[in-house]
């Protein structure tokens, strides 16, 4: 008792103490009742787990298959027992802990309700939920409830909480891995003989993990996919340890042998515990070889150097290295050709090559470029060339040969985008006259038998001894040669220059709307020539030659054809050669059949004129066509008898001459005639027609 307090102080005091422990005990038998209430509803929910729909990879640490996150984390909400009444709408939240802190986030909602006058709920359960991908962690633990707010409280019911493990972070952080390393990038049957092992050495990554794997594949070199669906891997297994540094794996040499001959790559991807692959590795291209290999190559060959130079004439007509078949080929192997230093694009042996494999020097401008801009003369040139299979070469072999495309002035630009086609820019154009300057670039029927004008300006880099050639329709015209000399008045640069060209060049260049006529540079020391642009000119001043008709009955005109080359009704057979070439379908001829006096050949001639056969005929016709037909001078009485009747003072012997005619337009084209002597007669009579 406490000293100094009276009896009433002192039952004052037990009062109070008594109410005070009252009034805690009942506090604590209602906080007693919470507890159980709260237990008891927790205890309810025991099996109401969020359901997780995507693949789990470790049921014990919650760890989640990387991959399917992409799309998210998809969740189910199982139902509950106590439903609430139609119209009451109840809400259930997803909450999402991205850190595994304790700070939950509202990630998804929905609100359940049933239809007034309903029992239940029109959605399906369990129901499907989603957290976004963007809301998932890309490497953390976190944590996983739905909270119910049921239709009859404000407070949440809170699910149990599930821990995952969000990994989305492959093997180096999205990264493509370092290349296999290997000590041969050629493989073939000496270091990858049947069943043996490739040693690969995996580099080593700063994030490895004891349960990270890898599989290598092995693709072509020329279709490296960017994903490796539908590919099997040639080998899939652990990453050793340790794999923060260099580690080495063996692969199985069959499986790779059974590639065949390749030029390939060896790329892999790291695959973590959560199966996260990695980005496809970095590579190096592998050739793979097997069988014999291409032994006993050959000195390269430029037939067209030999004899040198290579001129521009031969690169015009095109240049081709000629390779001498090696030992070994296989359909699938190329040629590398070097033309000095430049590569060409490799060019196919192909599956049955001959004995030279022909490689063109393709584009020809690269053989001006090699030869350069400031060269004179000839140019020591090295012709080289590999074999390549599956990207490993065989050689090299290789030759020198002189080249010279030097000419008489620079071309401008350089290189000439044209080349090697010989016509410069400098050398202008030039203009055909006739005979009488009344028409430029045109030569007509008025124009036969007389020479024609070529005008052309010097150029601006014309110097002593430069030679102009002209050239109609491809022929040199010799007669019209210049050799530059700047004593000459007329050789000025810039000042225009006539030359003649000859009659017989136009005649046997024939005519054609478009007759091309140029004139040509040289200079003496130089090896190529250097050319103008061709004027076209518009040449129809040739008439055409027909050839001559002929008797086919008499194989010697000469002689003394007797009655036996007639026909049985005493005709006399004529041949119109074949026309194609000279004339066309539809055009018409006039055959003339001349009977003469006297048998000599080489006297003037005196025709009979009332015998005078003439016909006309039209191409292309039935039984007168272009190839040829042949025309029977008849009736016999008329123009065969009088050859006897005529010739009595020649002893009953004639002549007969045959022409035919063709009017183009322009003028009348005549055959060259054919003249026969005849003897048409029996010894004391003319011949017997009918003949027996």
């Amino acid at each position: 008792m406490a000293v100094g307090v009276s009896a009433a102080e002192r039952y004052q005091w037990e009062s109070d103490s008594m109410a005070n422990a009252d009034i805690k005990q009942q506090r604590r038998e209602a906080n007693s009742a919470y507890l159980r209430m709260r237990t008891e509803h927790q205890s309810k929910l025991g099996d109401k787990f969020i359901i997780i729909k995507n693949p789990m990879v470790d049921i014990n640490t919650g760890l989640l298959n990387g991959p399917s996150l992409k799309s998210g984390l998809s969740v189910e909400i199982p139902k509950w027992d106590n439903l609430p009444p139609p119209g009451a709408p109840e809400k259930i939240q997803v909450m999402f802990d991205r850190s595994g802190n304790g700070r939950f986030e509202v990630v998804a909602e929905h609100e359940f309700e049933i239809p007034l006058g309903g029992a239940d709920f029109p959605e399906t359960f369990p129901y499907p939920m989603l957290i976004e991908a963007r809301d998932l962690p890309q490497s953390s633990p976190c944590r996983v409830r739905y909270d119910h707010y049921p239709y009859n409280a404000t407070d949440a019911d809170e699910s149990p909480i599930t821990p995952l493990i969000c990994d989305q972070e492959p093997p180096y952080r999205h990264d493509p891995p370092e290349a296999l390393k290997f000590s041969e990038v050629y493989l073939d049957d000496t270091n990858l003989a049947p069943g043996s092992k490739l040693t690969a050495t995996i580099p080593g990554y700063a994030d490895w993990q004891a349960t990270d794997k890898i599989a290598v594949y092995l693709v072509d070199a020329a279709d490296i996919p960017e994903d490796l669906n539908g590919l099997s891997p040639i080998f899939f297994n652990d990453v050793p340890p340790p794999g923060t540094s260099d580690t080495p794996i063996e692969i199985d040499g069959d499986r790779i042998r059974a590639f065949g001959d390749a030029e390939c790559v060896f790329i892999y991807v790291l695959i973590d515990k959560a199966t996260n692959p990695s980005a496809l590795s970095l590579w190096q291209k592998i050739s793979l070889t097997f069988g014999p290999l291409p032994t006993n190559l050959k000195d390269p060959e430029v037939p067209q150097a030999d004899p040198g130079p290579l001129v521009v004439e031969d690169a015009l007509s095109g240049v081709s290295v000629w390779i001498p078949l090696y030992d070994n080929p296989k359909g699938n192997d190329y040629i590398r050709l070097k033309w000095g230093d430049t590569p060409l694009d490799d060019y196919p042996v192909g599956p049955t090559p001959s004995d030279k494999i022909v490689v063109p020097v393709e584009p020809k401008l690269l053989m001006l470029e090699e030869y350069g801009q400031n060269t004179t003369g000839n140019k020591t040139t090295n012709v080289s060339y590999h074999v390549v299979r599956k990207g490993r070469l065989f050689g090299p072999e290789n030759t020198d040969i002189e080249v010279n495309f030097e000419v008489p002035i620079p071309w401008v630009p350089w290189p000439s985008p044209d080349w090697p086609d010989p016509v410069h820019p400098s050398l202008t154009v030039g203009v055909v006259k006739n005979w009488d300057d009344s028409r430029t670039n045109e030569l007509t029927r008025a124009d036969k038998d007389e020479d024609a004008k070529f005008t052309f300006t010097w150029y601006a880099e014309a110097v002593n001894g430069h030679v102009i050639d002209f050239f109609w329709n491809g022929t040199c015209v010799v007669e019209a040669r210049i050799t530059f000399d700047d004593t000459d008045p007329d050789h000025v640069p810039g000042q225009d220059q006539t030359v003649d060209i000859p009659w017989n060049y136009i005649k046997d260049g024939g005519n054609g709307q478009a007759v091309p006529v140029h004139y040509q540079l040289s200079a003496p020391g130089i090896e190529n020539d250097l050319e103008s642009t061709p004027t076209l000119v518009d040449v129809n001043a040739i008439a055409v030659e027909l050839p001559p008709a002929s008797f086919p009955t008499i194989p010697n005109p000469t002689g003394y054809p007797g009655c036996s080359v007639l026909d049985a009704d005493g005709a006399l057979q004529v041949a119109i050669p074949d026309l194609t070439g000279v004339l066309e379908d539809g055009d018409e001829i006039e055959l003339v059949f001349t009977p003469m006096r006297g048998d000599d050949l080489s006297a003037a001639e005196d025709p009979i004129a009332a015998a005078i056969f003439r016909g006309t005929y039209k191409l292309g016709d039935a039984g007168t066509p272009l190839t040829g037909f042949t025309i029977r001078v008849e009736p016999y009485t008329t123009h065969i008898l009088p050859l006897y009747d005529e010739n009595a003072a020649s002893n009953r012997r004639g002549r007969a001459k045959i022409q035919y005619f063709h009017d183009d337009g322009s003028e009348t084209l005549e055959s060259t005639p054919l003249t026969t002597r005849t003897a048409f007669h029996r010894p004391n009579d003319p011949c017997e027609i009918p003949r027996p």
